[in-house]
């Protein structure tokens, strides 16, 4: 019986373990649209604006931040724009590493 229980806790651990695991792949991208530019930081939201309320995430930008897609350098940036941004899993911040413009 003890060792069933022991089993039991176990299987139960590494399940949570392999669920955290799973839920931590995609923390450091970012898809979304651009609401606001303020260099050096960038308000996205999210690629759907047919919500009521909208969750907008500040993202500083800096020298080293990379620009590829439809854009090459940060101030080519517009609102509307459709982004996926890479962030610095490293930075207590939300910064920016790379960002792709994929659409106006």
């Amino acid at each position: 019986m003890r060792a069933r229980l022991i089993f039991a806790f176990a299987f139960i651990g590494l399940f949570l373990l392999a669920v955290y695991w799973v839920s931590t792949w995609n923390d450091h991208t970012l898809d979304g649209r651009i609401e606001r530019i303020e260099i050096p930081q960038l308000m996205i939201g999210p690629a759907e604006t047919d919500m009521d309320e909208i969750k907008l995430h500040t993202i500083l930008v800096n020298d080293q931040t990379e620009v590829t897609g439809l854009a090459s350098d940060v101030q080519e940036l517009r609102a509307g724009q459709h982004v996926t941004i890479e962030l610095d899993p490293d930075a207590t911040l939300k910064i920016a590493l790379s960002i792709h413009v994929t659409s106006d």
